[in-house]
């Protein structure tokens, strides 16, 4: 691999090579505003309508006057229906928009992933195959599973990395104020998931995770810096082991990982294996149309997830190169 660019030498490369992206960046743009005026003459339409029938239907006063509540609801159930409408139409004429968003992730987001890593294939619309993320046995239950954006690559021309996004969602169900019983979604983890596969094996199994998640598991270590106890939890089948991975100066630098890039991460090692979260929510979807391909924020942004993502995995692979196991 070239030596990585910093992020103001890839975006000014980015900007300069990726003119073929903006032919789909207009396309999407007009369809955009065309599905804005559909949405607009449909829902004046569909409201006009209304208010003919329901002025018909109050044309007594008194019972308009004695029935606001009932008018109150009608208003809200026209907002929704509205809201119903200009779903089902994006839903089925943002053509233009979608095969825009792939063409910035096939044109713009490979080229920061290259930055990185070696003999790449990015598949943007292909999950990480859930065995992949189940592997990692962490303690926590999840209805769904999805995600996107599945990377295979090397480090250093020599580990294997798998990476994707991914969202897993626990279904709960619950009581409102009136007694009745709803569902709903709760994410357990939506973020960056990456599995390496290195060439030496520690022979036992490492969690570093956030802390007070592990506070009753039987295996969870107590560190000699207070200062990351505040942050991780640690529990391991080796407490030896554990001691040597994590020493201090390491400690300090996970800690240093985490203040700069204020994203939270945990880490599993499982003999040869490693397992990384990053819970940073979506990734890799484009700006809105109105910002445009080269949005420097949302571009930046990926760009330092992925600098964490190849330093963070750097670092524990030389940090098991050098024990003695």
């Amino acid at each position: 691999m070239e030596k990585q660019r910093s992020f103001e030498e890839l975006y000014s490369y980015i900007c300069n090579n990726s003119n073929e992206i903006d032919e789909s960046l207009e396309e999407a743009k007009k369809e955009k505003q065309k599905l804005s005026k559909i949405k607009f003459i449909v829902c004046l339409i569909f409201d006009i309508v209304m208010f003919i029938l329901g002025i018909t239907f109050f044309m007594n006063s008194k019972f308009l006057i004695h029935n606001k509540f009932v008018i109150f609801v009608l208003m809200i159930l026209i907002a929704v229906i509205n809201l119903f409408v200009c779903v089902i139409i994006n839903a089925l004429s943002n053509g233009k928009q979608k095969e825009y968003n792939y063409k910035f992730k096939e044109i713009i987001i490979q080229k920061i992933i290259e930055n990185f890593y070696d003999n790449l294939e990015y598949y943007p619309n292909k999950e990480m195959p859930e065995y992949i993320y189940k592997d990692a046995k962490y303690n926590e239950y999840y209805d769904t599973y999805y995600s996107e954006d599945y990377i295979e690559a090397k480090i250093d021309n020599n580990f294997d990395i798998d990476l994707a996004e991914v969202e897993t969602q626990e279904e709960e169900t619950y009581k409102d104020s009136d007694g009745n019983t709803h569902t709903r979604e709760v994410t357990i983890f939506h973020g960056l998931f990456a599995k390496i596969v290195i060439d030496k094996s520690i022979n036992t199994r490492l969690v570093i995770t956030k802390n007070n998640k592990l506070l009753f598991n039987k295996k969870r270590q107590k560190m000699d810096s207070s200062e990351f106890e505040k942050y991780f939890d640690v529990a391991s089948d080796n407490k030896i082991l554990a001691m040597q991975i994590l020493t201090p100066d390491i400690m300090l630098e996970l800690l240093e990982f985490l203040n700069s890039y204020n994203v939270m991460f945990d880490v599993v090692v499982n003999n040869n294996i490693i397992y990384i979260r990053f819970h940073c929510g979506p990734m890799f979807e484009s700006a809105n149309l109105k910002k445009g391909s080269f949005d420097k924020d949302t571009l930046e942004r990926y760009y330092n997830m992925l600098k964490l993502t190849y330093d963070l995995s750097r670092k524990i692979i030389n940090v098991i190169k050098e024990l003695e196991v």
